[in-house]
């Protein structure tokens, strides 16, 4: 039978081979030392006696053997040789009483590679065994700025603490938001309880995936896994029958395609309308009019429309909706959408309610939504947000750092010592790209001009007060309408504390509900869909989709009003992009060439400021506790 065994294991060794040479690819085991000097590495670390997972021994550590096995590890010496007698015995001992003695391997970038124990874990992976006992040396590479260099820096760390190996990522910073869906902080030794649960969840839901076929999908089985736990409870991969788990993939499969893309993501800078003629706006406006039942549509809040400046404004964005479609829509609120389960429950309860459009107005209700989409896919799902990574909803916002460049270019005209001050709320993407626009158009009309830039969502013992050369300052955008106040847009703070508003940023929310509906209504939402297989869809619309504009105090001087309107003109012609210039980051990088426009991932994901803001980027432990998980969930730093 051990005789049989080899034969078999030499059979698909001789396959493997044949097909590496059709390719062009190495037909034996890579041998680490061939391709690792010495000097690229930053030590050696024993880790000790573990088990680990089969699948990630993938060579020798030298090359002594790697020519008696073929790049699956499969044995090709022939049947009559003593390495074959040898390799048989060892698949007999195996089915007898099982491998006991541990291999000794050197584990580099998460891969071993086996200095002693070749034909043991050759006869493993020949019976399909999961894992081998081994005694682990890891050679850990120098730091770098390659990506899988630092996902592996967060991978050993995540090993200190957990002692798991069988994860790995292909994104950064997956490692961290795996051990907080756990309830753990980076840093903290797990305990063993929590450890078996998390190996256990995650190799039972790879194992119902691969079957799937998850192995031709380009993404790693550990970020299929976080993706599909943010949707579905990972405990219930212990409880669901495998059917149920299946049948949760099917749902899912989209988003894993998704992940696979290269550019998974598409941020569309403009509105899908179907250009109709008069006749034909009569005859839709005529169908939409004889329908029966009108479309309804749900708003969903996180707090009340009474205590929050943002939900006043959409809600005005709800009204406009209203008198623009009349009786072929009807609107609803849903409010305190403020926690997880309550949030889930409430967009379910939308949807029971027969909303076909389901518009959830605040970026912590992000999730919640991709989990009532991935369930109902018929449900058009859009969440108020930037940079979705799943295209079972989609995203809407303004692209703001256009009018918070203007608002930079009156503040800099106006300034009378060169300091000029910006309020930020929290540290993501979109508010970076807003802070650095609203600093270039100072700088435009005043170079020496310094933005000096605070942050609200910081905890009280890291707020600064404002220089006293500070009186010019930009401020939210919207204002509570409980409690109002003139410290909004941007504004002149005098010394006896007085304030003027000299200009205010607009976003037309009606707007975008009215052009999201339309498309909707005209099926350029399916369109779309086709020529965006597979990617996220994030609509980012401003002043050339007549979404977003500044209003102006009256007293603002004729010159700086001319000068405004005519940048505000070239925007709206796409003439001109407030990151078009050649400018500089505050390490003294320059961003790119001059009449070289960024492109709108890059300016969407900033992480850096530019060097004429003083003040920097706030660390997620300065925050207060309420907003650490927004940030983290919208992409903090």
């Amino acid at each position: 039978m051990a005789y049989e065994a080899y034969e078999a294991a030499n059979k698909q060794a001789q396959k493997a081979y044949r097909a590496a040479m059709n390719r062009g690819d190495y037909p034996y085991l890579p041998a680490l030392d061939d391709f690792l000097p010495y000097e690229k590495t930053a030590g050696e670390k024993y880790i000790g006696l573990v088990e680990i997972p089969l699948d990630l021994v993938v060579g020798t550590k030298t090359a002594g053997r790697q020519n008696s096995f073929a790049n699956n590890f499969m044995p090709l010496l022939g049947g009559e040789t003593e390495f074959a007698y040898k390799w048989s015995d060892l698949h007999e001992a195996q089915l007898q009483e099982g491998i006991r003695d541990p291999i000794v391997a050197y584990e580099y970038m998460h891969r071993f590679y086996v200095m002693e124990g070749n034909k043991r874990v050759s006869v493993l992976k020949s019976l399909k065994a999961a894992k081998i006992s081994a005694k682990v040396t890891r050679i850990i590479p120098k730091k770098t700025d390659d990506l899988e260099t630092k996902i592996y820096y967060e991978f050993m760390d995540f090993y200190e603490d957990t002692k798991i190996y069988d994860i790995w990522f292909s994104q950064q910073g997956s490692y961290d938001k795996l051990i907080r869906y756990y309830g753990y902080e980076p840093g903290k030794v797990w305990e063993e309880e929590h450890r078996i649960s998390l190996r256990s969840e995650f190799l039972n839901f790879r194992k119902i995936y691969k079957a799937k076929g998850g192995d031709k999908i380009n993404i790693t089985s550990g970020d299929a896994f976080l993706a599909y736990i943010d949707i579905f409870p990972a405990w219930q991969l212990q409880t669901n029958r495998a059917d149920e788990i299946r049948e949760n993939l099917t749902k899912m499969w989209d988003e894993f395609l998704t992940l696979a893309q290269n550019k998974s993501i598409k941020i569309v800078l403009e509105p899908q309308q179907k250009e109709k003629t008069t006749a034909g706006r009569s005859i839709l406006n005529r169908i939409l009019s004889d329908t029966s039942k009108p479309l309804k549509i749900a708003f969903i809040y996180e707090k009340s429309v009474e205590n929050s400046a943002w939900n006043y404004a959409h809600e005005m964005g709800r009204s406009h909706i209203d008198q623009v479609f009349g009786s072929r829509v009807k609107t609803s609120i849903y409010e305190h959408a403020e926690y997880t389960d309550n949030s889930e429950d409430i967009i379910e309860a939308a949807i029971l309610d027969g909303n076909k459009i389901i518009f959830t107005v605040a970026a912590q209700l992000a999730n919640a939504s991709v989990k009532a989409a991935v369930k109902h896919p018929e449900i058009k799902i859009l969440n108020c947000s930037t940079n979705s990574k799943y295209q079972a909803i989609r995203t809407y916002y303004c692209r703001m750092y256009e009018s918070k460049f203007l608002l930079g270019v009156i503040a800099g005209a106006l300034s009378e010592t060169n300091d000029i001050g910006y309020m930020a709320d929290y540290p993501i993407y979109s508010t970076i790209a807003n802070i650095n626009a609203y600093s270039l158009g100072a700088q435009m009309v005043n170079p020496r001009v310094k933005v000096h830039l605070r942050w609200r969502s910081v905890k009280a013992e890291k707020k600064k007060d404002w220089p006293e050369s500070v009186h010019i300052i930009s401020d939210k955008d919207w204002i509570k309408p409980e409690h109002p106040t003139r410290q909004y847009g941007l504004y002149h703070r005098f010394s006896d504390g007085r304030i003027e508003n000299i200009a205010a940023s607009v976003c037309h929310w009606g707007k975008v509900y009215e052009l999201i509906i339309r498309s909707i209504m005209e099926k350029t939402w399916n369109t779309e869909v086709e020529k965006n297989k597979n990617r996220a869809l994030n609509y980012w619309w401003g002043i050339s989709a007549g979404v977003l504009e500044i209003f102006c105090s009256q007293k603002l001087p004729d010159g700086t009003k001319i000068l405004v309107d005519m940048l505000t003109e070239s925007i709206r012609r796409k003439e001109f992009s407030p990151f078009e210039s050649t400018w500089v980051r505050q390490d003294g990088e320059l961003v790119h060439d001059a009449n070289d426009r960024l492109k709108p991932e890059d300016i969407s994901m900033m992480n850096y400021l530019a060097s004429n803001v003083e003040g920097g980027i706030p660390d997620l432990d300065e925050l207060k506790d309420d907003v650490k998980e927004f940030v983290q969930l919208q992409g903090g730093f």
